[in-house]
This record gives structure tokens, C-alpha cells and sequence, in this order.
């Protein structure tokens, strides 16, 4: 039995004030709901911005990378997701030549112990 997903937000994106609203954090969840993903890496990762580019290609180099994500926001931004081979995705904010790492997703764990009805 698992539990759902745990998302949490990065501390660097609360002290630079881009996720320390709830409007700021329903628009980065709804970006997220809406990203479409691929697992054809070798071609996704060409068309990343430059900002992530270096950062998804590092974990492609060590096989660690399984799909990557995009999601246009409103305000001209990307949202990019990287999901990796362990059930953990992270996504991070395009901002015109600098990322932030914004909010990660944890897959949950089995438990080990199902209950039996």
C-alpha cells in the first residue's frame, strides 16, 4: 500500500520570496498539474533552457534521469520537471538565464506492513 506523493517546498524559493504566497505556490501547483513530460531525453534535453540544460544533463550522464517536464506560467516563465529512476522529481523555475529550484515530489514508499481487510 502507498501513500500519496509528498511535495515540499525548497527553502532557497521561500527566502527568495517566489513560493511564499499561496498564490504563488497554486500557480506553480497548476503548472505542475498541466506539465507535459517526456522520457525521449536526448532530444528534450536540447530544447531545455540553458538555465537546466547542465543540470538535467548531469543526471542523464549518470543514468539517473527518467523523464523531463515543461509547463508554460502565465507571467512568461517555464516550470521544468525532472523526474528521476527513484521516484523523485524536482522541478525548478526558468528565470531568463538562472534556475530555481522550486518544489520537490517524493514518490511515496510501500509500506511494509499492507493492512489486510
Amino acid at each position: 500500500m502507498t501513500t500519496p506523493a509528498a511535495l515540499t517546498w525548497t527553502p532557497l524559493s521561500r527566502r527568495l520570496r517566489m513560493t511564499t504566497t499561496k498564490a504563488q505556490r497554486r500557480h506553480i501547483l497548476a503548472a505542475r498539474k498541466r506539465m507535459e513530460w517526456t522520457e525521449h531525453l536526448d532530444a528534450s534535453l536540447t530544447q531545455l533552457p540553458t538555465s537546466v540544460r547542465a543540470i538535467a544533463a548531469a543526471l542523464h550522464e549518470q543514468q539517473l534521469l527518467r523523464a523531463v517536464g515543461r509547463a508554460e506560467l502565465a507571467d512568461g516563465l517555464q516550470l521544468i520537471g525532472l523526474s528521476d529512476v527513484h521516484g523523485t522529481s524536482d522541478y525548478l523555475l526558468d528565470l531568463d538565464g538562472a534556475a530555481l529550484h522550486v518544489l520537490i515530489e517524493t514518490k511515496a514508499a510501500a509500506t511494509s506492513h499492507p493492512r489486510v481487510a
